[in-house]
């Protein structure tokens, strides 16, 4: 597999944003929602239609191929709308009994990492760095 280049995956990352983000109210039709860093989230429910308590391996069995057809339809929409390669399914946590959140986001770098990354290391170096410039300036004037 060949090895794309940094201002490339800027540049696909800059159409899998702009396409998602055209496409919000379509997404919305299956619940779907976008966070600051661009990933598409939502939390499905699992119908529970039992009329006894399930053990939680039960439950989990029972709701995969619920998720998965979710995810299937997702995917569909979204390589419709031309993004085949350009998103992957980041995760899929429990987060109460009967319900799932499911996040999808950019295939080439984990853009809620990157974002961490920038506040974290690259804004206060550049915070301190013109604070310095700034003091420099003010003594030589």
């Amino acid at each position: 597999m060949a090895r794309i280049s940094f201002w490339k995956k800027i540049s696909l990352y800059k159409l899998y944003r702009k396409t998602i983000l055209d496409k919000e109210t379509e997404l919305a039709n299956y619940n779907l929602r976008i966070d600051s860093v661009n990933r598409i989230y939502t939390v499905i429910n699992i119908p529970n239609e039992e009329p006894y308590n399930l053990k939680k391996a039960d439950i989990n069995k029972i709701s995969e191929p619920y998720i998965a057809e979710y995810v299937r339809q997702v995917s569909a929409f979204l390589n419709k709308n031309g993004l085949t390669e350009l998103y992957k399914l980041y995760d899929v946590t429990k987060v109460d009994k009967y319900s799932y959140l499911i996040v999808i986001g950019f295939s080439l770098f984990d853009t809620g990492k990157m974002a961490r990354n920038l506040l974290i290391r690259l804004l206060p170096t550049a915070v301190v760095l013109s604070t310095l410039f700034w003091i420099w300036y003010k003594l030589i004037r």
